[in-house]
Formats: C-alpha cells, sequence, structure tokens
C-alpha cells in the first residue's frame, strides 16, 4: 500500500511539472505565431529589432521580480526547509508566483522612489530604458509610416510576452527545484556530463 501511494505521489509530481511546463511552450507557439503575423517583413531576422525586443524582456522580467521578492525567496539554503517560499500546491504555484497581474511596474516604481535602489537594480533599470528608447525610434530608421509603427508595436509586444517568459522560468526554476529536492542536483549532473560527453 505504501509503495502504491508513492507511486501516486511520483505520478502527480511529474504530471504537475509536465503542467507547467506545457503552459510557455504553449505560449512561445502562440505569441510568436501571432506577432509574425503583424511583423513587418524582415523584422524578426533584424537582431536590432528581435534581439533588442528579447533583452528588454528579459530585463524588464528581472526587475519586476526583484522588485516584488526579496533575496529570501532565492536563497539557496533556505529552498529545501518546509517553511521555504516556494513550498506551494501547483495551485498556488500559478496564482501566486507566475500570473501576470501579479507582476505591475508599482513595486519597480516604488523601489526607485525609496532611494535604496543597489547598483544592480540601478543598471539594470537603466538598460531597460535604453533599450525602450532603441525599440520605440529604431523602427522609423529601418521603415516609414505605418510599417514603422507596426513595427514599435510587435517590438513592444515581443518585450512584453519575454517578460512574462522570463518571470515564468524563473520562478519555475526555483519551485521545481523545491519539488525536486536533492533529485534536482542529480538531473542537473547527468545533463552536465551528457553535454560535456557530446561536446
Amino acid at each position: 500500500m505504501g509503495e502504491l501511494t508513492d507511486l501516486n505521489s511520483v505520478a502527480w509530481l511529474v504530471l504537475e511539472i509536465a503542467l507547467v511546463l506545457a503552459i510557455p511552450v504553449a505560449i512561445i507557439e502562440g505569441g510568436f505565431a501571432g506577432l509574425r503575423r503583424i511583423a513587418p517583413v524582415g523584422f524578426f531576422a533584424m537582431p536590432v529589432m528581435s534581439g533588442v525586443s528579447k533583452l528588454l524582456g528579459i530585463t524588464a522580467g528581472v526587475l519586476l521580480i526583484s522588485a516584488r521578492y526579496d533575496r529570501q525567496y532565492f536563497d539557496l539554503r533556505a529552498l529545501f526547509v518546509p517553511e521555504s517560499p516556494w513550498n506551494l500546491s501547483l495551485w498556488d504555484f500559478l496564482i501566486e508566483r507566475v500570473d501576470p497581474f501579479n507582476y505591475g511596474p508599482g513595486p519597480v516604481l516604488d523601489l526607485l522612489g525609496s532611494g535604496q535602489v543597489g547598483g544592480a537594480f540601478a543598471f539594470g533599470f537603466g538598460l531597460f530604458v535604453i533599450l525602450l528608447a532603441v525599440l520605440t525610434a529604431g523602427p522609423f530608421v529601418i521603415w516609414s509610416g505605418p510599417v514603422a509603427r507596426r513595427g514599435v508595436v510587435c517590438a513592444l509586444l515581443t518585450a512584453a510576452l519575454v517578460t512574462y517568459l522570463t518571470i515564468y522560468f524563473i520562478c519555475l526554476l526555483m519551485w521545481v527545484l523545491f519539488l525536486l529536492n536533492f533529485w534536482a542536483l542529480a538531473i542537473l549532473l547527468m545533463a552536465f556530463q551528457y553535454y560535456r560527453q557530446r561536446a
């Protein structure tokens, strides 16, 4: 009976991980398929547009996570204890950690207004402003008229999509590490060994 319960627990854990991995895959497939329909010709072939859009999204995602959660959330020494902030059910993970409506600009603006901004956060925010300026002006250098405006919209939507995916994957990494506990280290070591042998 105990073995059956353990098997059920493992099966449920695998199902939860498969579900949370399927969500970003669906977002990536659907989101980028939609963006390709509205993007100006050559948008995704130009690193100055697609690459900068994605970098802006990654930067925004890291800033939003940094402003919302303190270092305790990412302290590996506290990750595997029962009081870990990542000790969440699947439902709690989805509504507390990766709900996009939990990540508005308010905490970032509050942190900037408090005057207690660290050097890394200030650098990240400065990078965000520069990348945003490049993305809003760049399309008007490459294209003209309505096509340029469409380029700006596509760049900002790409950045927004990548922002959410950055938040999702950071939270997913921490949650899966908590769920797998020491097995996570074994999986990482096996993956490292596999890629080292292929290189």
